[in-house]
């Protein structure tokens, strides 16, 4: 078999492999879509997932609220240290 025909025939090959491969693979896709699909609409696992984010929210709010909170006592600290520093004649 010539250089050329081998070549030809490798390409031939890996494109029928791809094409199958691609069709095989959005099959498995839509199957493991409809499996989630099916699993998040379960009543009861639509209630977890509901107050999984309610407490995702409520402790992004707490973390938001405690951060500005110490921000504010860092920034009240530095500004009463710089007032000492430069009071103290140095």
């Amino acid at each position: 078999m010539s250089m050329m025909k081998r070549r030809t025939a490798l390409m031939a090959g890996f494109g029928i492999g791809y094409v199958l491969g691609a069709k095989a693979g959005r099959q498995r896709y839509e199957q493991i879509r409809g499996i989630a699909r099916t699993i998040a609409e379960n009543p009861p696992i639509r209630r977890v997932l509901d107050d999984v984010g309610y407490l995702a929210d409520a402790g992004t709010a707490a973390t938001r609220s405690a951060m500005s909170e110490r921000l504010h006592s860092v920034g009240s600290s530095i500004r009463r240290s710089a007032g000492t520093a430069s009071g103290s004649g140095v």
